[in-house]
């Protein structure tokens, strides 16, 4: 019978030996592993050209009025009669729908055109990928995560300008400028020294970890001549909107401006005296002063009642708008594709162009709003608020206030 002194030689005997060949095992594949590390090494060539080290080419794209499905994708090569294909697939009859300030994502690698949308509500998103004529749709949901991001900047020159010196994307600047475009006339309006404040969201893939779009603002601060004005996201009714803290809608019935990043050339005023005619003669309207070709929007929904030329006005556009209001556009170069006498449009939509038709001395945009049939002045008119936030939605839209406006205080340095 073995005692214990005997078992602790024996195990000292079995054990001793393995450990040393374990070490000489070790130690030889070290040894390998620099020997095969040198010769791969000696054996890179800056020369060859056999591998494919391009980097896809991926562009985001913001939906404008004329943008369709097949426009976008014929600028990239793709056929007519596939697009025209892909067009009676019941399951992308959403995804090729195209709306004004939808974001579109197209990534080029090779031969492969890929076409991504995303939904910021149900976490979706639509892939459509395209290669040697034939295509595959997909859509994905459970691999996306949403990342709160925060900016501020003080406005020194223009506030897009400022924004981007400050790293704001392209995609917020244009949200925030649409935001408050119903309070703020940008022409008219700011001031060097106004502080802007954002709380907006990322999305990225949570495979990988790449942004994959830029979301929503969730909050926003516009110091604008001294006064604050704070507006938060919230959803209601299945639409989302922007409300000031108090629950007011900042959405209104009408833009204040017509042209983003325009200055005012010439106020309302009834008895000014006409540049061209000499005369004293009321202008009834303000006019932009902006480049040829600048895109001009329509400050509300409504329906054109006019799109023609006339001697004084040049090229001009009336859209009449829930019974009430008119607004007029004039001395255009040209008229946005699709419009004409009985169309419909929307707030924001690009109906014409800036231009010098009629009695103009120079390009630029002569707006007009009417009330009723009578002409007032467009920059101190009052347009209606959209509905606010409703009782039921009172007590959860006041925490999210407060959550969100605290995030900012205790983030901002300005």
């Amino acid at each position: 019978m073995y005692t214990g002194s005997h078992l602790k030689l024996i195990l000292t005997i079995l054990i001793v030996p393995a450990i040393f060949i374990l070490l000489i095992a070790t130690d030889a594949e070290t040894r390998d592993f620099e020997n095969e590390l040198e010769l791969t090494v000696e054996e890179i060539s800056l020369e060859s050209a056999d591998y494919d080290l391009s980097i896809p080419e991926e562009t985001k794209i913001i939906v404008k009025s004329g943008d369709t499905f097949y426009s976008t994708l014929i600028n990239y090569g793709v056929s007519s009669v596939l697009i025209n294909k892909m067009a009676l697939d019941k399951r992308l009859r959403e995804f090729i729908r195209f709306r004004v300030n939808d974001r579109i994502y197209i990534r080029v690698e090779g031969k492969q055109v890929e076409m991504r949308r995303f939904s910021n509500d149900d976490y979706f998103l639509d892939v459509l990928t395209i290669e040697n004529d034939e295509y595959k749709f997909s859509r994905k949901r459970d691999d996306l995560e949403k990342v709160v991001q925060y900016r501020e900047f003080i406005i020194t020159d223009s506030l897009y300008a400022s924004g981007k010196k400050s790293n704001v994307p392209d995609s917020v600047l244009g949200d925030l400028i649409y935001i408050f475009g119903w309070d703020i006339d940008y022409a008219y309006d700011i001031r060097n020294g106004d502080k802007v404040r954002i709380l907006y969201e990322d999305i990225y893939s949570d495979s990988n970890g790449k942004l994959i779009a830029t979301g929503d603002i969730l909050a926003a601060e516009f110091i604008n001549r001294g006064e604050k004005i704070a507006v938060i996201r919230f959803s209601q009714r299945g639409r989302k909107d922007y409300y000031t803290t108090d629950s007011t809608n900042v959405r209104k019935a009408f833009l204040r401006t017509p042209i983003e990043f325009a200055r005012i050339s010439s106020h309302y005023n009834p008895n000014r005296k006409h540049p061209i005619l000499n005369t004293i003669r009321a202008h009834k309207g303000t006019d932009y002063a902006a480049k040829t070709g600048t895109e001009v929007v329509t400050t509300g929904d409504g329906i054109v009642k006019e799109a023609k030329f006339s001697r004084s006005y040049g090229n001009y556009i009336d859209i009449v708008h829930y019974n009430k209001y008119l607004t007029r556009y004039a001395h255009l170069k040209d008229f946005a594709r699709g419009i004409k006498k009985g169309s419909k449009v929307i707030q924001g939509q690009t109906i014409g162009y800036v231009g010098s038709t009629g009695l103009a001395t120079g390009p630029h945009l002569h707006y007009e709003f009417h009330i009723n049939g009578k002409h007032t002045d467009p920059v101190k008119v009052e347009p209606p608020n959209a509905q606010s936030i409703n009782a039921y939605n009172r007590k959860l839209f006041d925490m999210l206030v407060k959550e969100r406006t605290e995030i900012i205080a205790n983030i901002t340095s300005i």
